[in-house]
């Protein structure tokens, strides 16, 4: 018979988990279906992180071997492939595609290009092309976060306007574009019996 102070007794209760507060809670007081649900969760969590690191290495693989086929594509021509890209099974029913995305920020020319600009709003007058100027003008405004669309600025090298201030702010702009990283899609589609090409749905919530 166990006494009070078996050993048995006293490692169960020095027994604790540690909850969301960082508090230590004897599991002794822990009812029953919260320690069934924690061991549900961890357990779900762990599959979830074997499943994703499974994903990262096919996803790799998928990568490699495309991208080894449109090097020797190029490779053959005397050329470097660059770019985004898109394949197709013999039959037409399978398609590959792969885009590589830029991240940018602006760096300090933005603010001197922003000066040329406003001297070019300053000097250009009043009956010039209205709906030109609000877009010009509505460029460097800041979202709630403080932020520029970047969409706004990059839009603006697009206007062929003959004014010399005016190329030098999109110099400017072009200098200070910056790219700080670049991520790469690869999405794959087929045909299905209506000859419509649907993408095969790889994002784990929406299958």
């Amino acid at each position: 018979m166990e006494t009070k102070n078996s050993p048995k007794t006293k490692k169960t209760a020095d027994r604790t988990k540690t909850d969301a507060n960082g508090q230590s809670i004897p599991i002794s007081i822990i009812r029953p279906e919260i320690l069934k649900q924690d061991v549900i969760v961890n357990k779900t969590i762990e599959r979830a992180k074997k499943l994703q690191e499974r994903i990262i290495k096919d996803k790799a693989k998928l990568f490699e071997e495309v991208e080894l086929y449109l090097e020797e594509v190029a490779q053959k021509n005397g050329l470097e492939w660059k770019g985004n890209a898109i394949l197709n099974s013999f039959d037409g029913q399978n398609r590959v595609e792969i885009r590589f995305k830029e991240r940018i920020q602006f760096g300090i020319e933005l603010q001197l290009a922003k000066q040329k600009i406003d001297e070019c709003l300053k000097a250009w007058s009043a009956d010039s092309n209205v709906n030109l100027r609000a877009i010009i003008s509505e460029a460097f405004q800041v979202d709630k976060k403080g932020e520029i669309a970047k969409y706004r600025i990059l839009r603006l090298r697009r206007y062929n306007i003959k004014d010399t201030i005016w190329k030098q702010a999109m110099e400017l702009i072009d200098a200070a574009i910056q790219v700080v990283s670049t991520k790469q899609y690869i999405t794959f589609y087929e045909k299905d019996e209506s000859g419509q090409s649907r993408q095969i749905v790889l994002n784990f919530s929406t299958l």
